[in-house]
């Protein structure tokens, strides 16, 4: 960090202290970070990057649920879109992707989901896929049923995961002295006792499992 402040400082530049902070993530342990010999950046337990909430234990547990909570306000905002009868299937499809899918899973690509997360996200799809096939709840008509008369068989569980191994792929062909591929590749260290939470790693092993890759 006095490396970076003495590069901004050539360029005529100066580091606000006051909204520079840094934040640590897998680990219990404080340091400390000084620009000068004077001046001490604030560490924080979490904060937000272009909209995500990140603690330092990674992504914050509720931002799923925030990103849900989003997505069935504008899914309440279309209803009149939605169980329009003039409006093809196809082109609902089309609405519910574009308008709320892209706010539900912005930046999913380094998501590592729980199951009672992945059926939350399913869920929230179901809900306008129903009131775009005009069938309510109550007609009891399963899930399937209404994908295939939406030609919507790829949920948005697997859209995310989709982008999850784009994602990878894209980290793996990157040249290893960028810095997305060097925090990628640096070890967490040892392992502290008890149940490890599942890393992204294995999420991404998993989804390749699953599609034979």
């Amino acid at each position: 960090m006095c490396r970076l402040n003495s590069a901004y400082t050539e360029w005529g530049l100066t580091m606000n202290i006051d909204k520079t902070e840094y934040l640590v993530t897998n680990s219990d342990d404080k340091f400390d970070i000084f620009i000068t010999d004077n001046a001490k950046l604030r560490q924080v337990e979490s904060f937000k990057y272009l909209g995500t909430r990140i603690t330092r234990k990674g992504l914050d547990k509720t931002e799923v649920s925030a990103r849900i909570k989003q997505g069935r306000k504008i899914i309440g905002a279309l209803n009149g879109i939605w169980w329009d009868k003039n409006i093809r299937p196809n082109t609902k499809v089309h609405i519910g992707r574009a308008l709320v899918q892209s706010v539900v899973t912005y930046g999913c690509e380094v998501w590592t989901l729980k199951a009672e997360q992945k059926r939350a996200l399913n869920a929230l799809e179901m809900d306008y896929l129903r009131r775009s096939a005009r069938v309510s709840k109550l007609d009891r008509v399963r899930n399937v049923e209404i994908r295939a008369k939406m030609d919507a068989t790829q949920t948005i569980v697997d859209r995310v995961e989709q982008r999850g191994l784009m994602w990878f792929g894209h980290l793996l062909r990157m040249e290893h002295q960028r810095w997305p591929y060097r925090i990628y590749s640096w070890s967490s260290g040892k392992r502290k006792r008890g149940r490890p939470r599942r890393s992204w790693n294995e999420a991404i092993r998993r989804s390749m499992e699953d599609r034979n890759i």
